[in-house]
């Protein structure tokens, strides 16, 4: 398990078996960073109140409340899209009101275009631009 003799004991293995609920959502790249907070904040109380009666997702909010928010290309939002159990979002003002974000209601096994995308950063933080937005 661990080269610690403190964690190596029966009561401590489910720390390292544990495996917890993740919420993804999933952020257009070409959504502009300054309305990302808008737009995650409305698609995931619009998610919540969707997601409400869904056993995982019950299950993520009780014992997880784990999120992970990723920038995507077009292709693997299309991918996300196609999934069950999501939440299409988007802005009416911000890129003609077209979809711009999707809530991912938690689930055991998640496809690699989650796991496998990019953590949302502000571009210019992600280009590794140290100047104030």
């Amino acid at each position: 398990m661990t080269n610690c003799d403190c964690c190596d004991t029966p009561e401590m293995e489910f720390l390292y078996k544990k495996a917890y609920l993740k919420l993804y959502i999933a952020v257009l790249d070409n959504f502009p960073d300054y309305m990302t907070p808008t737009l995650v904040a409305h698609s995931m109380l619009s998610a919540h109140l969707l997601f409400e009666e869904n056993t995982s997702y019950k299950a993520w909010l009780k014992d997880s409340f784990r999120k992970v928010v990723v920038r995507v290309s077009s292709a693997e939002f299309a991918k996300i899209a196609a999934l069950e159990d999501v939440h299409i979002g988007s802005e009416n003002n911000t890129l003609g009101g077209q979809a711009a974000c999707i809530v991912v209601c938690p689930r055991e096994d998640n496809p690699n275009v989650l796991k496998y995308a990019k953590l949302w950063a502000p571009k210019k933080v992600a280009e590794g631009v140290n100047e104030e937005i």
